[in-house]
Parts: structure tokens; C-alpha cells; sequence
């Protein structure tokens, strides 16, 4: 709980009226408050980060190299 109170007491700019605004549709669609930071990072997630987003980190651990040695093949 300390953590969630944290990370809202730090958003700032868009981040902070998107947090308000989805508060607000939450009370108009009689949806539960959000007391959890696993579901505001699951809000936050669909917000801010591109559908993508997984497919391209994939993309980047699985080529990541060392030297001439992939990361597979260094371990």
C-alpha cells in the first residue's frame, strides 16, 4: 500500500490527469477503487507503454551479443 501512495504522490503532468481521469471513469462505470499497485501498474502499462512493447524487448534479449558470443551461446 506505501508504494502505490508513493508512486501517485509522484506523477506529475499527463501521467497525473490521466490518473484523475481514470479514477473519475471508475466511479461513473461503478468500478472498485484501485487500492493495489499490481493493477495501477496494469493501467499504466496499457496507457503508456505500445502493444509491442513485449515482441520488442524479446527481439533485443534474444540478440544481444557479447563480444562475438551470443548471450546463449557466452553462458
Amino acid at each position: 500500500m506505501k508504494a502505490f501512495k508513493f508512486v501517485i504522490l509522484k506523477l506529475k503532468g499527463c501521467s497525473s490527469l490521466w490518473y484523475e481521469t481514470l479514477k473519475k471513469n471508475r466511479v461513473r462505470e461503478t468500478k472498485s477503487k484501485i487500492k493495489a499497485w499490481s493493477k495501477l501498474k496494469k493501467h499504466m502499462k496499457r496507457r503508456y507503454l505500445p502493444p509491442s512493447y513485449k515482441q520488442e524487448l524479446y527481439l533485443k534479449i534474444t540478440t544481444l551479443s557479447q563480444e562475438n558470443l551470443k548471450v546463449d551461446e557466452y553462458i
